[in-house]
């Protein structure tokens, strides 16, 4: 095969493709859960990215297509799933070169250590939070803040929804050194944020028709991320009062962030502001005025809403943001730093319209 050919199963672009030497194979942790559904269901429309490997405790040896069922085998087949103690023999065997670990908190830290042959992988992307510290070498993959980190990056710690939507939303205003004193972060999640496996808070009929609040004030395990992301694109210590909400649908973030500033800002300020911020950002909208985000609008794409307004004569910012938690919450996000990692265009196969129905 020439060298400069399409990939197979590559989607139509405008732009070059990448060639056959720049292919990403893909050995993918978690495969069965939700992110890891939501990064094969990406993975098989991006031009350079090849589905190797697929790692899942409870499905070994079963055919992928019983867990994936949005993924139609006739036009992409899938390789069975294999239990993660093949994961050294699958290294040394060269099947893959880029692993995306996608297990719930805790579980990658474990395995990696145990496992020695990891550092073999060319990339590693870890969708958990146990290196979003920057421990273990990870770099912090949020790529509006930290783009050239990421680029020059062999592994990274994807940040979570809640805290992607939170920086995002106030980006802008950290970056202008406007806040003046403690953030509230108020946001409401869909369920598919808490993981795949049955939990009785999870269910339908507990959810179905109300929504509720969780370990609301400092006591969420993302507020740490929240502080140290936000303190590092401000310069000084910024701190955070969250209050989660669990809503009664499958995916998306919807949040809203108020502070004081430290001076009087008007509202349309506010919003240039931003709209030069963002403005040659690919995933990033800065709504009209009078418009608010919504998740329906963002859902299965890799955007994130944004809107703004300050209130009280200018002296308290109104940041709020729409994203889908499974998409740039979590595998869009995981792809976008892949592209960055491998010198490809950001945007290379990643859904920017939303799906509103």
């Amino acid at each position: 095969m020439n060298a400069n050919a399409t990939l197979p199963g590559a989607i139509a672009t405008d732009e070059p493709q990448p060639t056959v030497r720049q292919r990403a194979r893909i050995g993918l942790l978690g495969a069965s859960g939700y992110s890891g559904q939501e990064f094969a269901r990406l993975a098989l429309r991006h031009p350079g990215l090849e589905l190797s490997v697929l790692f899942s405790r409870e499905r070994a040896g079963r055919p992928a297509s019983e867990s994936l069922p949005g993924i139609d085998p006739r036009v992409h087949a899938m390789p069975a799933f294999v239990h993660p103690d093949e994961l050294s023999s699958r290294l040394e065997a060269n099947e893959f070169d880029t692993l995306i670990a996608c297990l719930p908190h805790g579980e990658w830290a474990k395995l990696s250590a145990a496992t020695p042959a990891v550092s073999a992988a060319a990339r590693v992307v870890d969708l958990s939070s146990d290196s979003r510290d920057g421990a273990h070498g990870y770099v912090y993959g949020l790529p509006e803040a930290f783009r050239g980190d990421i680029a020059a990056a062999t592994r990274i710690a994807n940040p979570g929804c809640y805290p992607t939507a939170t920086m995002l939303a106030l980006l802008p205003a950290l970056e202008a050194g406007w806040l003046g004193g403690p953030l509230m972060v108020s946001a409401l999640s869909g369920v598919s944020g808490a993981g795949r496996a049955p939990a009785l808070r999870t269910s339908f009929v507990e959810l179905d028709g109300g929504a509720a609040l969780y370990r609301a004030g400092t006591e969420h395990a993302h507020v740490a991320e929240m502080e140290r992301g936000l303190s590092r694109i401000a310069g000084r210590k910024v701190e955070v009062g969250f209050a989660p909400q669990l809503a009664p649908m499958a995916r998306g973030i919807l949040l809203t962030a108020t502070v004081p500033l430290a001076r009087a800002v008007p509202p349309a300020d506010a919003r240039s502001i931003y709209l030069e911020r963002y403005r040659d950002e690919p995933f990033v909208r800065v709504l009209p005025p009078e418009d608010w985000p919504e998740t329906r609008a963002v859902r299965t794409s890799n955007r994130c809403d944004v809107a703004v307004t300050t209130m009280h004569g200018g002296r308290v910012l109104l940041a709020t943001a729409a994203l889908d938690n499974l998409v740039k919450g979590a595998a869009g996000q995981a792809i976008q730093n892949l592209n960055l990692m491998l010198g490809w265009p950001e945007d290379w196969g990643l859904p920017k319209h939303g799906n509103p129905w």
